[in-house]
């Protein structure tokens, strides 16, 4: 398995995943030429996604959906209309293609039926989560001991509440059906990484409230009071207008590239 985050944040999010044959889109909220172009960087084509996945009616994770033909596209009820009653995910029932599996968690954001995924092939393990206040319990079961996460990481607390931001969007942020924050997602990463876990991407961060030096300071510290060696992980900062790529097949992106970038980010020599 291999996933390539073609573009991360509140001006469009999209992430390709690529397993065994098989090509999976979850969300088009960039352009056709913007998703075209960095599938095209990756080395893949449009014709290489099999089947696309929305995880709710965001105008920055669905702008785009429709150029895909409903055939393709599985979301969650009232996400899209027109969709086959066969193509509407039901949380905690997993889909299946070929080889891989693929369960959809219901989480908690102010959209329709928002859904994260977790995608099993016959290797890997793969969660992609964002756009969600708070992780349950019950989803913190299925995401345990993935391989590889693209996890939300939002905003930095502090960064926000003195930011020019209405009060009432602090608060939406803020709040269950808001977003994670570092901190909560760096302590969630705590509880839920395992011995085969690989990588970690900080995604969605807020271009307002956030940067990815607190994103990555944030998790530094926190690993170290939880007594974990952040170094045997790749921490990964996604982008909004630069693919951030890994997985078992991806060769140039190696444990020590991502322990140069992370020592950049944190004041590092």
């Amino acid at each position: 398995m291999e996933y390539h985050v073609l573009a991360s944040g509140s001006k469009g999010n999209s992430t390709f995943i690529y397993s065994n044959g098989f090509g999976i889109l979850i969300d088009c909220g960039i352009s056709k030429k913007q998703l075209l172009t960095r599938l095209n960087q990756v080395g893949y084509s449009e014709s290489d996604i099999n089947c696309v996945l929305l995880t709710h009616d965001h105008s920055d994770h669905k702008k785009n959906i429709h150029i895909f033909d409903p055939s393709m596209v599985y979301a969650g009820l009232g996400c899209l209309e027109g969709l086959s009653s066969r193509h509407i995910l039901k949380p905690y029932q997993p889909i299946g293609f070929e080889n891989i599996e693929i369960t959809p968690l219901s989480i908690s954001h102010d959209a329709t039926s928002p859904l994260a995924f977790v995608v099993n092939d016959t290797v890997s393990k793969l969660v992609y989560m964002t756009d969600t206040g708070y992780v349950s319990k019950k989803n913190m079961g299925f995401i345990e001991n993935a391989h590889y996460y693209i996890i939300e990481s939002n905003h930095d607390i502090d960064m926000l509440m003195n930011s020019a931001r209405p009060i009432y969007l602090k608060k939406r942020i803020l709040s269950d059906v808001g977003h994670l924050s570092n901190d909560y997602s760096a302590r969630l990463m705590c509880k839920v990484l395992g011995d085969q876990t690989r990588d970690i991407v900080l995604a969605h961060l807020s271009q307002e409230a956030n940067t990815p030096e607190l994103a990555m300071d944030c998790y530094c510290k926190v690993f170290e009071y939880s007594q974990i060696n952040i170094e045997n992980y790749n921490i990964k900062i996604a982008s909004q207008v630069e693919v951030v790529s890994g997985g078992d097949t991806i060769e140039n992106q190696d444990r020590q590239y991502w322990q140069d970038q992370r020592e950049v980010l944190v004041g590092g020599d």
